[in-house]
């Protein structure tokens, strides 16, 4: 025989060894869902209709596939967690799949930026890039500019790749960061617990409860990968080695019985946690360098998330769980100190809103919700879901560590990090957005607690029981994370003639004049945005706005005037008019009306028309006998 027929003959026979071994049937059995689900959401582009978005979202316009291809994928996942079956790389690919489905749809079937945030986003980047610095006192968008890392590193990056503007690779933000952070969280849930069933599952969890939206082209999606790998640092490098004796309790638990208590308490907690990283002094000298270097970056980047990252420290070091007892306060001295050094623009027109906010836990948190009785019918819906998604989140993680306690495995780690941000309630109202935050900052060690009601002990887990329970859960989840994720699509959606429009706009409008708009859900200020000034008819008082419907013309040229502008320019498009009808920031058809009545006087000129944006045009100074878009 010769040598080449020889190697093809044992070739063939370790393929068919291969073939009909337990492990790779083992392997095809797992495997298979995951490339069905692609398969079936490849095949769902072809039917994706946009046209057909409603008050739900983008749920209508969706194809069965798509939902079959998650239903397979769901179902998959809890048939690859059982014991015969568990491999953690079959397992991180169902996740990593769940990831491209839900992030990587819309990024897909828009083809343009989501969210009107980012868009503003990248006008600080593209401010950053023409000037090669910012204003702190800047009159407009001055938080960004008094905390400017996260754009001033993206900027950086544009012009390192070569790109005109952010624009070129923003839009790919949610499936970036939302890789980022399952990277991040595979490395935090190891260090909090050994049992790498949890691990898989928490992140599963994680992924289909995050709803809030904090992944886009923002600082705070950046700062959020930060806060994860800087508790990861310091639960690995600086976990507590040796636990303080009753006498060094007492001098801050001066009550013997609670003493006695709180010694019992933190000596039967993390039991189960991951390994610590055993280093040497010169080792663990480096990593608090890097941890300080990391929270100033963060510090650097946004208002909250350093002060999320000093209260989790906090109580990581108050419920010795990390030995660095000084780590939270030099934390919080660099978020402090960046405020007092390089935000003081920001606090002299803010101070007041902060100072307000201070104690009035009740108000901060209810500022967060709309209100369900002016919202659309489909937004009330939704708002019930998302709100029945968070509280949900909550009692599993809840119940979870009850479990796990009643086992003997107190996971103190994790619920202190998962209660940690609730102190943030009672400080600010954060713009309103405080609740959701505290939700998303919580929600990796909610997940990870809830992950003790499938495996409480290294024994549990392995019925049958247990894996339609983990499919049933985890479908409840995906649906609860749809609806509450995709369903305000109407107004994070952008049409591409939207798009143009708004290109068409801040290319040729006159500079220094006023953009009006019924609110700011429309692509704005990515580019020359300190060239105009900016009004948004939802952000009138009750009196003004009812005004503005009834005589839109003579109302918005008196708004102009006041601000001594040469032109103003009033921009209404269908993500705008999708807002105003779903939220009840104004009356249902404000828009509708404002546009009518506008393209009947004769002081405004209709200077865009598409499919879905009209642009009109004033002449506000006498000087300036029209206002056109310019060539």
């Amino acid at each position: 025989m010769s040598d080449g027929v020889l190697a093809t003959e044992l070739r063939e026979r370790a393929a068919t060894t291969w073939l009909h071994s337990p492990v790779a049937a083992r392997t095809a059995i797992s495997v298979a869902p995951v490339g069905l689900a692609l398969l079936l959401w490849a095949l769902s582009f072809r039917w994706i209709d946009l046209s057909r978005m409603s008050d739900f979202g983008l749920l209508p316009a969706l194809p069965w596939t798509f939902y079959a291809a998650l239903a397979v994928l769901t179902a998959g996942f809890a048939v690859a967690l059982r014991p015969g079956l568990f491999s953690e790389p079959v397992i991180g690919l169902h996740v990593g799949t769940l990831i491209l489905i839900v992030h990587g749809t819309p990024t897909v079937a828009y083809g343009t930026l989501r969210y009107a945030w980012a868009w503003k986003h990248v006008g600080i980047v593209d401010y950053i890039q023409r000037h090669g610095s910012v204003d702190p006192g800047i009159a407009f968008l001055n938080a960004y500019h008094n905390w400017p890392g996260f754009f001033a590193l993206s900027a950086l990056y544009t012009q390192l790749a070569g790109l005109g503007s952010a624009l070129g690779f923003a839009r790919w933000a949610p499936l970036f960061f939302n890789f980022l952070f399952f990277g991040g969280l595979v490395v935090l849930f190891r260090a909090l617990t050994a049992d790498r069933r949890r691990v898989w599952l928490a992140l599963w969890f994680f992924f289909c409860a995050s709803w809030v939206g904090q992944d886009y082209f923002s600082p705070q999606a950046f700062g959020y990968f930060l806060f994860l790998v800087t508790l990861t640092v310091s639960l690995a490098w600086f976990r507590l080695a040796e636990l303080p004796p009753v006498e060094a309790v007492q001098r801050f638990v001066p009550v013997e019985r609670g003493a006695n208590w709180f010694a019992r308490i933190v000596r039967r907690a993390d039991c189960d946690a991951g390994t610590a990283v055993v280093a040497g002094p010169g080792e663990r000298v480096a990593m608090a360098l890097l941890v300080i270097g990391l929270a100033t970056v963060v510090a650097a980047s946004h208002q909250l998330t350093p002060y999320m990252l000093v209260v989790g420290l906090g109580g990581l070091v108050l419920f010795q769980r990390i030995s660095l007892r000084g780590l939270p306060v030099l934390v919080a001295v660099v978020s402090v100190g960046w405020v007092a050094l390089f935000a003081v623009g920001f606090l002299r027109g803010n101070l007041y809103w902060v100072v307000d906010s201070l104690g009035t836990l009740t108000t901060n948190a209810n500022s967060n919700l709309i209100n369900l009785s002016q919202a659309s019918h489909g937004q009330q819906v939704v708002a019930r879901i998302d709100r029945a998604l968070t509280g949900g989140v909550w009692l599993l993680g809840a119940l979870g560590f009850a479990r796990l306690a009643m086992r003997r495995r107190l996971d103190l780690s994790a619920g202190v990090l998962a209660l940690a941000p609730f102190a943030i309630l009672g400080a600010t109202s954060y713009g309103g957005e405080i609740l959701f935050r505290v939700y998303f900052f919580s929600l990796p060690f909610f997940a990870l607690l809830a992950t003790g009601l499938f495996y409480p002990s290294r024994e549990s887990g392995g019925s049958h029981l247990s894996t339609v329970a983990c499919w049933l859960l985890s479908a409840a989840l995906i649906g609860g994370l749809l609806a509450a994720y995709y369903g305000k699509e109407r107004q994070n959606h952008f049409s591409k003639s939207e798009v143009r429009a708004a290109q068409v706009l801040y290319g040729k409008a006159t500079h220094g004049s006023l953009l009006v708009a019924g609110v700011n859900d429309y692509p704005w200020a990515f580019t020359h945005y300190e060239a105009f000034s900016y009004l948004s008819l939802a952000d009138l008082a009750p009196a003004d706005r009812r005004q503005v419907i009834a005589t839109p013309a003579d109302t918005i040229v008196s708004i102009a005037r006041h601000d001594h502008v040469p032109c103003a320019y009033v921009i209404i498009a269908a993500s705008e008019k999708a807002t105003v009808d779903m939220t009840g920031v104004m009356p249902p058809g404000s828009l509708a009306a404002i546009e009518r009545r506008l393209s009947r006087s004769p002081r405004f000129h209709v200077l865009l028309h598409n499919s879905s944006t009209t642009v009109f045009g004033v002449p506000v100074r006498k000087s300036a006998s029209a206002c056109h878009l310019h060539a």
